[in-house]
């Protein structure tokens, strides 16, 4: 990837980077005050805003798509177990979802406009549904959810009406079959007997190859917009590694008393790794943690996790100028506003 200067930037536009190469002294941040951290907010226009409502339909209108005997608790399973049985969250459903996670695909349209409006829709609402699946794989593998055949069956129309979606949007492109199947292939690859991670770099690579399910539409839209594909697969990939550390950050004890080795267990020392071990299964009063949180805000261990996060958002922001989507850079650095706020 090449670099790119502050004075090459467009009007509006800068690094986030720039403004913490003046940071003198690091700072003790608590477990409370990162559980509390988040990203900036993204400012959508309202074509965006319309392009968001479709999304969020498509909980709904999957669950319609159910045997008859199931659809009222397909809606009632969704509600229990990602919404809190609140009917406003599940038709807000994508609406807490970071906007890069689907805005790539306006910004790329909004560029070179070759797909028709119904296509943009259309793969705008994929990308949902590819974000739903993930969610829901990865809580029947650990056992958050308990497997049945309703869960099963609304796994399996996901999953149909998402790879229904793709084919139909590849199918212009000479390779498009074997674009999405080499990236499907790429995701259960890394779901699937992961190797041992040791090391941050580590553990971002692996996140990449997971997040690849919801990476098809992007890299569909990208080939059919004649966007470049590399530093396209960079910016959203880098994104999504930013929101993965981000919470790793939010979720430190949750994480630690589940056994989680998360971003932030690969900052530390084979001491204090080895500590994060002895509690799992424990709680806030266990010696362990209070051991282990004291070095977590004192070490600068959880400084270092909120640069590395911001630095995913720069290297997002560049692959984005990269492409020339300026727009998506500029969502880059209003994600990365409250965390370089936060070090200061």
């Amino acid at each position: 990837m090449s670099l790119i200067s502050l004075a090459t930037l467009p009007d509006g536009l800068r690094l986030a980077k720039g403004h913490r190469d003046l940071a003198i002294a690091p700072i003790n941040l608590s477990v409370e005050q990162c559980a509390a951290i988040n990203f900036g907010k993204v400012n959508l226009n309202p074509a965006q805003t319309q392009a968001l409502g479709q999304m969020n339909r498509q909980i709904v209108e999957l669950c319609r798509t159910l045997p008859t005997p199931l659809r009222d608790s397909g809606i009632l399973a969704i509600q229990q177990h990602f919404t809190g049985f609140q009917l406003t969250n599940l038709m807000n459903f994508f609406t807490k979802f970071y906007a890069p996670s689907w805005s790539l695909i306006y910004w790329m349209q909004q560029a070179n406009p070759t797909l028709s409006e119904a296509e943009l829709e259309q793969a705008i609402c994929a990308q949902g549904i590819a974000y739903f699946l993930h969610m829901l794989d990865d809580h029947i593998s650990d056992g958050q959810i308990p497997i049945s055949h309703l869960l099963l069956q609304l796994r399996t129309h996901a999953w149909t009406t998402f790879m229904g979606i793709a084919q139909q949007l590849a199918a212009p492109l000479p390779e498009g079959e074997a674009l999405i199947q080499t990236t499907l292939d790429r995701y259960f690859g890394g779901i699937h007997n992961p190797p041992e991670i040791t090391g941050s770099e580590a553990y971002a690579d692996l996140f990449r190859q997971q997040m690849s399910t919801t990476l098809v539409m992007p890299l569909i839209v990208a080939h059919r917009t004649g966007c470049p594909i590399a530093p396209l697969q960079s910016a959203y990939e880098e994104f999504g590694i930013a929101w993965r550390l981000l919470d790793d950050l939010r979720d430190c004890a949750e994480d630690t008393f589940a056994g989680q080795k998360s971003g932030i267990y690969h900052l530390l020392t084979p001491e204090y790794q080895s500590l994060w071990a002895r509690c799992q299964g424990q709680d806030e009063t266990a010696e362990c943690w209070l051991i282990l949180r004291d070095n977590l805000e004192h070490s600068g261990v959880l400084q270092t996790l909120i640069e590395q996060t911001i630095d995913r958002l720069d290297q997002a922001q560049i692959a984005a100028l990269e492409c020339g989507l300026t727009d998506y850079a500029q969502e880059m650095i209003a994600l990365s506003v409250p965390l370089t706020a936060a070090i200061g």
